[in-house]
C-alpha cells in the first residue's frame, strides 16, 4: 500500500501544496491541482473532463484574462508617460 502524505510547504513564496508518495515527493503545485492529482490517483490516472478539468480551466483563463488587461493597461501608461518626458524636454 502506498503512503500518502498531503502538506502545506510554507518555505516557499507563494506556500506550495506537496503531495508525497513512500516520501517521494510526487506532486508540488496549488491546493485544487493537488486535488486533481490525488483524484487521479485513486482512478488509475483518470479524472473528470467537466467535473474537474473544465472549473480548473475557467479559473485560469479569468486569471489570464486579468493579467492580459494588467499589461494592457500598464502599456499604455507607459507611453502616455513616454510622450509626457518627451512634451516636457
Amino acid at each position: 500500500m502506498n503512503i500518502v502524505k498531503k502538506y502545506w510547504d510554507h518555505s516557499t513564496k507563494p506556500s506550495t501544496y506537496v503531495i508525497a508518495v513512500d516520501d517521494e515527493e510526487a506532486f508540488r503545485g496549488s491546493y485544487n491541482e493537488g486535488m486533481m492529482y490525488v483524484k487521479s490517483l485513486e482512478n488509475d490516472g483518470m479524472i473528470s473532463f467537466e467535473d474537474d478539468f473544465l472549473p480548473e480551466w475557467g479559473k485560469m483563463s479569468k486569471n489570464l484574462l486579468r493579467a492580459l488587461m494588467s499589461e494592457k493597461g500598464l502599456r499604455q501608461e507607459i507611453v502616455k508617460l513616454k510622450k509626457e518626458i518627451k512634451s516636457l524636454q
